[in-house]
């Protein structure tokens, strides 16, 4: 028979008052995941099956700030070595471990503000998708970050990334954005994700200029769909001539004239989507964005076909010889010294002559793309077409587009 031992009551009070005070040490979603009386088991497991319900669903105004904890136990599940004890031998040793880390994981984990990361000196990539941040915030001093995932939080402003000299990726989808500001030092930035902004009816998204002549030179990526954006908004972001990539579908742009401001300059563009626009259902909608660009060989997610591009050129390029042949006869009608109403003082020296070369800003783009004279452009080579307005129409649709199709010739 086993001696049986009294439970000494000083012991209890003390381990009582040990527990209280290991609690109030401990962040609180860390509590949520152990529980009150929980020693054991993983808490980053119960942490993210929470998080992983609707939004809100950890409570209202319950504040789960990142801790050191939660940052050594979210690197550990990425499958990097468990963290070094920090003994009496070498104190240090945990602080090398966060130091020489370069990716983080911390998505879906109800945080509602940024702290507690200036020992991941040397991280690049940061997720902090899917949580409730409201402010970007403490990650000024990470100065070789490369890419933020920021998506499906509460950001109302970009904000706080002074320091990030080095990003080249910013994911903000699914956040409250109303404007595009403060990514003025962010020179290195070649991609920008704002789709899906939580906006008040009837608000569109609107670009800072500041921020859009800032991002200029190195903006290669650009993604802004559904985000209300009007014609009138659209042409904020004339002045991004380098991107590559341009995403404007499911807004609520209605005209021509914006889109052709923005593509227009952009001289390595190569992929545009505007689908689920009202411009869109406009005749002829998809020839006249096509000849706005001679680089976009994707439009809408649909391939453009080398042949009906340069079939595209040609009747244009007919047409509006057409029109100034026309025009000419006209003023010839008149009189040489007695020019037409129409052109008041421009005849006032002799008849117009057609133009050889544009002596001024040109409509259309200096590239020819597929267009080659031989093939059809009637003798009038590359700076022929660029003396021609592209805005100019005999009647058939926009831009003098007629309904056939088939050969120009």
């Amino acid at each position: 028979m086993s001696d049986w031992v009294p439970l000494d009551e000083k012991e209890l009070l003390q381990e009582d008052d040990e527990t209280k005070a290991y609690h109030s040490n401990t962040s609180p979603q860390e509590q949520t995941a152990q529980g009150p009386a929980s020693g054991f088991g993983d808490p980053d497991t119960n942490a993210e099956s929470d998080a992983a319900g609707p939004r809100g669903s950890f409570g209202s105004g319950l504040r789960r700030e990142i801790t050191r904890d939660m940052i050594i136990r979210a690197l550990e599940k990425q499958g990097n070595r468990r963290r070094p004890g920090a003994g009496v031998d070498d104190p240090y040793a945990e602080d090398r471990f966060l130091a020489a880390q370069s990716h983080l994981h911390l998505n879906g984990r109800g945080i509602t503000r940024i702290a507690n990361l200036r020992p991941l000196a040397t991280l690049e990539v940061l997720y902090l998708y899917d949580n409730q941040i409201s402010i970007i915030e403490n990650v000024s001093h990470l100065r070789r970050l490369t890419h933020l995932y920021l998506a499906n939080n509460s950001i109302r402003e970009i904000s706080g990334l002074s320091g990030l000299s080095n990003l080249q990726k910013l994911y903000m989808e699914h956040n409250c954005l109303q404007l595009v500001s403060g990514l003025e030092a962010c020179p290195s930035l070649e991609e920008l994700h704002v789709s899906s902004q939580r906006l008040p009816t009837g608000t569109p998204l609107q670009f800072d200029s500041v921020t859009v002549a800032a991002l200029a030179p190195s903006l290669r990526v650009l993604t802004a769909a559904h985000c209300s954006i009007t014609s009138a908004s659209l042409s904020q972001l004339a002045g991004l001539t380098r991107l590559r990539r341009l995403d404007l579908s499911h807004n609520v742009i209605d005209t021509f004239e914006p889109i052709d401001i923005v593509i227009q300059p952009c001289a390595v563009l190569s992929s545009f989507d505007l689908r689920e626009n009202p411009v869109c259902k406009l005749p002829k909608y998809r020839d006249t964005v096509i000849l706005m660009n001679d680089n976009v060989t994707t439009l809408d997610d649909e391939a453009i076909p080398s042949q009906h591009r340069e079939f595209l050129l040609r009747l244009h390029i007919r047409r509006m010889k057409a029109q100034l042949a026309a025009e000419l006869k006209e003023d010839s009608a008149a009189g040489a010294g007695q020019p037409s109403q129409s052109h008041g003082d421009v005849y006032a020296h002799g008849p117009p002559q057609i133009p050889v070369a544009a002596s001024g800003p040109s409509r259309l783009p200096p590239r020819t793309g597929g267009f080659h004279p031989a093939a059809g452009g009637g003798g009038t080579g590359g700076s022929g077409r660029a003396s021609l307005s592209r805005n100019a129409s005999s009647g058939n649709g926009p831009m003098g587009l007629s309904s056939g199709g088939g050969q120009a010739e």
